[in-house]
């Protein structure tokens, strides 16, 4: 009986054993087949990054100024989303998409790994070029580190010196647009050559093209073409086209469809006559620069809201600059706040006894129009804005 025991208690002990190296086994086979299938993932994710590492590589060409950034390897990032949407995280061979937890982001460029062994990138920090500009534009650092300052930069800023271009803008004109040193010399004195037959004088020359470092990207035939645009559009004068490049410079090269846009806005929508648009194209240019939806949504609130005649908004048009929300603010403080116009006429009319000029209202800060406008503490006007 005593030996039956002994060898039940062995036979169990015997069981237990096998058991568990029966669950050792299957253990070790189960993380066998998971490092089998990350080292699966490892190898495709690094045989994408290279894919990847060499479509960057052959993107050497520079884009044009106005010309907008393209994501760098499209096809394979549509493939990641493709994979992000299913609702799987497996593959169909079972692996796992390490991209599904965190997608591949190709790393930014920066200079700070050239500038000390490329002369041409220090004589250009001498200059005042801010070089981290460049680095967030496409293919503007690849084109940068092929020049050479001595072959292809020293002779642009010697012919922008002698048109004018103070010292210390240089780096400035440089920074908005490297493209420059693509251009030929003498394709550059042939632009300039034509505003000197329309009668540009030299400071004249000097202010437009300080003012708008990308003039001189286009050709004279692109310049005559939207000058005469803006000649025959608003009816004016030799005298009036020099005047208007020399205020806003930028207006000239700047996008015609935008332009065209502001200009059916003001003459349709605000009811403006071609006079009439002269004298405010001439006064305040930068409107035909802003968005037209911001530009009408300004006008019908100070038109509609605040019943200012469009006779008083062509005579100040500074106010048509300033933020809606500013305007809004001000104007609602003055209504509720402040007394009333005793003649019954509107504020913001000359004649009237509590007249409040529509430049005095939007520019200056917040204290000077309570000090100067409104005649209270800012602690009132504040105390208004939280109440909004």
């Amino acid at each position: 009986m005593k030996n039956l025991k002994i060898q039940s208690n062995n036979s169990a002990k015997c069981l237990l054993m096998f058991s568990n190296v029966l669950c050792l086994s299957k253990m070790l086979k189960a993380l066998r087949v998971i490092l089998s299938r990350s080292s699966t993932t490892c190898v495709r994710i690094t045989q994408r990054r290279l894919l990847v590492s060499t479509k960057i590589d052959t993107k050497d060409v520079a884009e044009p100024p106005n010309s907008s950034p393209a994501c760098i390897g499209e096809d394979i990032d549509a493939g990641i989303e493709n994979r992000e949407s299913d609702s799987s995280l497996l593959s169909p061979n079972g692996t796992i998409e390490l991209e599904t937890y965190a997608p591949y982001y190709v790393p930014s460029f920066n200079f700070a790994a050239y500038v000390n062994k490329s002369s041409t990138l220090q004589e250009l920090v001498k200059l005042g070029v801010n070089l981290y500009d460049w680095e967030k534009r496409k293919g503007i650092p690849n084109y940068v580190l092929k020049l050479d300052f001595d072959r292809d930069i020293k002779k642009v800023i010697r012919f922008l010196h002698d048109l004018g271009v103070p010292a210390e803008k240089l780096g400035f004109f440089i920074t908005k647009n490297p493209l420059i040193f693509k251009e030929n010399i003498e394709d550059l004195q042939v632009r300039v050559n034509y505003l000197e037959s329309k009668n540009f004088s030299n400071e004249m020359i000097q202010r437009v093209i300080t003012a708008n470092p990308f003039w001189l990207m286009f050709s004279t035939a692109r310049i005559d073409r939207r000058l005469g645009h803006f000649q025959n559009t608003f009816q004016l004068t030799g005298e009036d086209v020099r005047a208007l490049c020399t205020k806003q410079p930028r207006l000239i090269t700047f996008n015609m469809n935008s332009i065209q846009e502001v200009t059916f806005a003001v003459k349709e929508l605000m009811g403006y006559e071609v006079l009439e648009m002269k004298a405010l194209l001439l006064k305040s240019p930068i409107l035909w620069m802003m968005n037209k939806d911001v530009l009408m949504a300004r006008f019908n609130y100070i038109y509609g809201e605040m019943g200012v005649s469009q006779d008083l908004i062509l005579q100040n048009p500074g106010i048509l600059r300033s933020r809606l929300f500013r305007i809004k603010q001000r104007h609602e403080f003055l209504q509720k706040c402040c007394p009333k116009v005793p003649d019954g006429k509107s504020r913001y009319d000359p004649k009237s006894l509590g007249y409040v000029s529509l430049d005095a209202l939007a520019s200056g800060s917040d204290a000077e129009f309570c000090i100067n406008v409104a005649k209270v503490s800012i602690e009132t006007f504040n105390a208004f804005l939280k109440s909004l």
